[in-house]
C-alpha cells in the first residue's frame, strides 16, 4: 500500500514540483496551500506524512507541525526551509520532525529525505506497539516475546530502576557481546572515546527512569563491527499501578543512513556554493573581457602615438639643426618636454600595460578555475582530465596555502580520461590540499617559522592514475595512522575539525569509484597521501 502524503506550501510551484518528484516515486500526494488549510485536510482523512513550509503567511510551519504532533501523533513530519543556518535547523529539529529538505528543491534530496522519515515513522510505530505488548507481557518473559525480540533488526535492552540490566535480545548481544544481566547499564559504556562523556550529556536511561518521560538519543558507541551511530529510544515500563518497575531501551543503527545524510548536506552546499561561484564567474569575466581588450586597444594605440612622435621628435630636431624653428616656440616645447618626461613615460607605460595585461590574464584563470570547480557534475560518471580538476582546485583552494607553503606540481602530460563524479573527486582533493596547508601551518607557527611546501603530482599506473599530495607538516603519530580514516576522528583541535573530510573522500574514492586512498608519513617530516583511480569502470 503506497503512503499518503500531505505537502503544504504557499507557492503552488513549490506544490506542483513535490508532487510530481513524489508521485513519480509511487507516493500519493494532496496539497494545501497554508497551515488552515493543512488542518482540515488532516481531519478529514488519514496521512501517513506532512511536509510543510517554514514560513507561510498565518500560522507557520513550525506551528502546524506542533498541531499535528498534538493531534495527530501518528502522522510523520517533514520541514521544507529557505533557511540553512544552524539556528534554524535546531529549532526545526527542536520541534519535533524526522527530517528537513533546504530549499532549492533536489529530486534525490526530497525523495530520500521522505523515505528515512517514513522508516522513521514505522520504527516508532513499531517502538509504540512493542511497548505496549512489553507492558503486557514482560514479567512473564514467555518464549514468544524472546523470540521477536531476538528476531528484531534494533537492539532492545530492558533494565530494573537500578539501572541493572534484565534482559537483552540477539541484537544487542551481537553488537555489544560483553554485556551480561546484571550488570550496570549506562550509555557511557558504549560510547567511543571518554573525551566524548562531556558530549554525550546524561544517561538518557536515568532521566526516564526518574522522570517517567521518554527519551530521544543519538550516540557514537564501539561495537563488535567497530563504531556506529545510534538513534537510542528509552521508555519507562509501569505496573498495573502505574509505578514504574523498568525501562526499555531501543537501539537503532543509524550509521549508514547518517552518513547518506551527511554527504547529501555536503552535496548540497557545495551545489548551493558552486551556483554562486559559477554566477560570480560569469559576472567578472563579462567585465574583465572589456577591460582585457580595452587595454589591449591602449597597448597598440600608444605604440602608434609612440611611433609618431617620435618621427615629429625627429623632425623638430632637424628644424632645430636649421634654425628654422621660432625661438619662443622651441623654447615652448623643450619645457614642456621636460614637464612631461617622454623619456620616462616612454619606458614606463609599456610596462605598466603589459602588467595589466598580466592582471587580466590571472583573473581570467582563476575565473576558469572556479567555472570548473564550481561545475556540479553529472549523477554517472564520466571521463574527466584529473590534471586539469587538479589545477582548478589549487587556484581555488590558493588563499588556504599561499600564506604557509609553496606550491609545487608534476603532472604527468599524457594521463588517460579517468571515468568519475567530477565535483566528489574534486572535493577529495580540496580536502586533502587544504588539510595539508593546515599541517604546515600548525608546523611552522603560521608561517612565521618560514614556509613549507606541498607537492602535487599525478602519474599513470598499471590498470589507472595516481595522484600524490604531500606536504611538508608535522606528519601524523604512527599510533593513529590507522584511524585516520574513521568517521569523527580528527587531530586537530576541537572546534576546527569535524573528522568528516578524510571519512568522506574515502568513501568517495574506495566506495564510488572502486578505488584506493592511503598515506605515507614520516614524523617531524611530513605527510603524503596517494589516490589511485581505475581507467575503467568498476
Amino acid at each position: 500500500m503506497k503512503a499518503t502524503l500531505l505537502i503544504v506550501d504557499d507557492e503552488l510551484p513549490i506544490r506542483k514540483l513535490m508532487t510530481r518528484f513524489l508521485e513519480g516515486a509511487g507516493y500519493e500526494c494532496f496539497t494545501a496551500p497554508d497551515a488552515e488549510s493543512a488542518k482540515e485536510a488532516l481531519g478529514a482523512r488519514e496521512f501517513d506524512l506532512i511536509l510543510t513550509d517554514l514560513k507561510m503567511p498565518g500560522d507557520s510551519g513550525l506551528e502546524l507541525i506542533r498541531h499535528c504532533k498534538k493531534h495527530y501523533p501518528q502522522v510523520g513530519r517533514i520541514m521544507i526551509t529557505g533557511f540553512g543556518s544552524p539556528d534554524v535547523a535546531n529549532e526545526i529539529m527542536n520541534v519535533g520532525v524526522y527530517g528537513y529538505v533546504i530549499k532549492p528543491l533536489s529530486q534525490n534530496v526530497v525523495l530520500i529525505t521522505v523515505g528515512n522519515a517514513l522508516r522513521h515513522l514505522r520504527l516508532d510505530q513499531h517502538m509504540q506497539a512493542y511497548r505496549q505488548e512489553l507492558e503486557k507481557k514482560v514479567r512473564r518473559r514467555s518464549e514468544k516475546l524472546v523470540a521477536i525480540m531476538d528476531n528484531l533488526h534494533a537492539g532492545v535492552m530492558m533494565v530494573n530502576t537500578d539501572m541493572e540490566i534484565m534482559e537483552f535480545n540477539q541484537r544487542m548481544r551481537h553488537w555489544f557481546g560483553d554485556i551480561q544481566p546484571g550488570d550496570r547499564a549506562s550509555c557511557y559504556q558504549t560510547v567511543v572515546d571518554e573525551e566524548q562523556e562531556a558530549i554525550c550529556g546524561d544517561c538518557p536511561m536515568a532521566a526516564t527512569l526518574a522522570d517517567g518521560i521518554t527519551n530521544e538519543v543519538m550516540r557514537i558507541c564501539r561495537t563488535n563491527e567497530g563504531k556506529k551511530e545510534f538513534r537510542i529510544i528509552t521508555t519507562p515500563i509501569r505496573d498495573e499501578s502505574g509505578a514504574i518497575y523498568a525501562g526499555l531501551a531501543l537501539y537503532d543503527d543509524i550509521t549508514e543512513k547518517m552518513a547518506l545524510e551527511r554527504d547529501l548536506r555536503q552535496a548540497q552546499k557545495l551545489e548551493a556554493v558552486g551556483q554562486l561561484a559559477a554566477g560570480i564567474a560569469h559576472e567578472i569575466n563579462t567585465h574583465i573581457q572589456y577591460v582585457g581588450d580595452n587595454i589591449s586597444f591602449l597597448k597598440e594605440s600608444f605604440e602608434d602615438i609612440a611611433g609618431f612622435l617620435r618621427v615629429y621628435e625627429r623632425l623638430w630636431r632637424q628644424l632645430q639643426e636649421d634654425g628654422a624653428v621660432p625661438a619662443e616656440l622651441d623654447r615652448e616645447l623643450t619645457a614642456e618636454k621636460e614637464r612631461a618626461d617622454l623619456e620616462y613615460l616612454w619606458e614606463e607605460i609599456p610596462v605598466t600595460v603589459n602588467q595589466s595585461l598580466e592582471g587580466v590574464r590571472r583573473v581570467n584563470t582563476i575565473v576558469r578555475a572556479m567555472k570548473d570547480f564550481s561545475h556540479p557534475g553529472d549523477e554517472e560518471k564520466s571521463p574527466m582530465d584529473i590534471n586539469k580538476m587538479l589545477e582548478s582546485t589549487i587556484t581555488v583552494c590558493r588563499n588556504e596555502w599561499k600564506y604557509v607553503a609553496e606550491m609545487e606540481k608534476d603532472f604527468h602530460q599524457d594521463l588517460p580520461a579517468i571515468p568519475c563524479l567530477a565535483g566528489e573527486i574534486s572535493q577529495v582533493f580540496l580536502n586533502i590540499i587544504v588539510n595539508a596547508a593546515h599541517a604546515i601551518d600548525a608546523a611552522t607557527d603560521g608561517g612565521r617559522e618560514g614556509k613549507g611546501t606541498i607537492t602535487v603530482q599525478s602519474d599513470i599506473t598499471k590498470g589507472g592514475v595516481a595522484i600524490r599530495i604531500s606536504d611538508t607538516g608535522g606528519g601524523i603519530p604512527k599510533n593513529i595512522r590507522d584511524r585516520i580514516f574513521e568517521p569523527f576522528f580528527t587531530t586537530k583541535t576541537r572546534g576546527k575539525g569535524t573528522g568528516q573530510g578524510l571519512a568522506i573522500a574515502h568513501r568517495v574514492v574506495v566506495e564510488k569509484h572502486q578505488g584506493r586512498l592511503f598515506l605515507e608519513s614520516e614524523e617531524g617530516r611530513g605527510t603524503t597521501f596517494i589516490i589511485e583511480l581505475p581507467e575503467v569502470e568498476g
